[in-house]
């Protein structure tokens, strides 16, 4: 086994090395339709090993095999202002539509798309229902991809119940990203977590769940059964990591669950068992191997294909075909998850492989209409929604 996942972490080196140079296609490559489309890509963290997933397979995968799309990519997003002012240049640079990993104000970014004319897709997220239907008939916002409110919930939820099960102890450090700060995703997650701790301790916490899960400062509650330190904030940026450090160095806990990368937390975390909804990614399998990772739920890069697929029918002239009684559409994709070593090793391995993509380019032209006429909406969704680990095998024939 450990020389297996020695030639893994080096072969998925490789591929990074090799998906990093292929940043801009050919433009004198023939296309289906005879022209090359820009497409902006909004990202929170270039640092961070989910987004550096999604930009190996976008530029180093699609961006070689359908040689009529370029990306262009913004830096660290980190604001509203952040996110108007890239939207802007990039319609500037050309770009005809966009793929979002992130949202701050969806209303107003898709509003700055329809000013500009240029489509706006949340590829890979979840927003909450009253956003979403804000804008679904703004025939420029073409729809969300992501778990949806229920897997996130579920997602914090069966992290909980794999500690619970483990019997690591009563004690836990939750580190809850944005969940006050209007992060859909991290905000039901982390009640995912707290939901299901109480309901098996059988308690009531001090403070309700709806008020820790608005907290904007560490707060710990604690019953005779159960000890919860809840800890908000994004610890990829300066502040929220000296915050969180603090409040971890301030008490003992036996298991940290996380709803967003722990990153630069991992050497205070030590050896306490640590959970997280992340992505399968290189770090992530050397957490696993190291020791404190003993549960992983999350995205692969190559789910955001059938998002990208979408996008592309977009801007090649069939937006109208991919609506949903003309309002955008929202398609979900679950998580994969892993509580050992060995699945996540094998989970990783076809997450990560270039030569056996979970999301190819003969499963992704099938639902373009450029490349098949046929193409419908109801195909492009049951492609992105056959996402679950069982379906890719059997989709590459395993």
């Amino acid at each position: 086994m450990k020389k297996w996942i020695a030639f893994l972490l080096a072969l998925c080196f490789i591929i990074a090395v090799a998906a990093c140079s292929g940043d801009t296609p050919d433009p004198a490559t023939a296309t289906p339709d005879g022209d090359i489309h820009k497409i902006g890509v909004i990202v929170y963290n270039t640092a961070d090993e989910e987004v550096n997933g999604f930009r190996q397979y976008l530029q180093g995968y699609i961006a070689e095999n359908f040689d009529n799309v370029q990306f262009l990519y913004s830096g660290s997003i980190r604001d509203e202002q952040e996110e108007q002012a890239f939207i802007k240049t990039a319609c500037e640079q050309g770009a005809e539509g966009f793929l979002s990993f992130l949202s701050h104000d969806l209303r107003a970014e898709v509003e700055t798309c329809a000013e500009n004319h240029v489509y706006y897709l949340l590829a890979s997220g979840t927003v909450a229902d009253e956003d979403f239907e804000a804008v679904a008939n703004n025939p420029w916002f073409l729809g969300t991809f992501g778990p949806g409110q229920p897997f996130e919930f579920q997602a914090g939820a069966d992290m909980a119940r794999f500690f619970l099960k483990e019997e690591t102890g009563n004690r836990y450090f939750i580190l809850s990203g944005g969940a006050p700060f209007g992060n859909e995703m991290h905000y039901q997650r982390t009640w995912g977590i707290l939901d299901t701790l109480t309901h098996a301790y059988g308690v009531s916490l001090p403070q309700p769940i709806a008020e820790l899960l608005a907290v904007t400062e560490p707060v710990t509650v604690e019953t005779e059964r159960l000890t919860v330190t809840v800890c908000p904030g994004y610890i990829s940026r300066e502040d929220g990591l000296q915050t969180a450090k603090e409040a971890y160095a301030a008490g003992a806990y036996d298991a940290v669950l996380s709803v967003l990368p722990p990153e630069n937390m991992i050497a205070d975390i030590g050896d306490t068992p640590l959970g997280i909804v992340d992505s399968y990614n290189t770090r992530n399998l050397q957490l696993f191997i190291s020791g404190p990772l003993q549960f992983c739920v999350g995205k692969y890069s190559s789910m955001i294909g059938p998002a990208f697929a979408l996008m592309l029918n977009a801007v090649t002239g069939y937006a109208e075909d991919f609506r949903e009684k003309g309002r955008a559409i929202r398609v979900t994709q679950g998580f994969w998850t892993s509580d050992s070593l060995e699945d996540y090793t094998e989970k990783y391995a076809l997450s990560s492989s270039a030569a056996m993509n979970a999301y190819n380019f003969d499963d992704l032209s099938q639902v373009i209409r450029i490349y098949n006429p046929d193409a419908t909406l109801n195909d492009l969704a049951a492609l992105a929604e056959a996402c679950s680990y069982r379906a890719v095998l059997a989709r590459r024939g395993k």
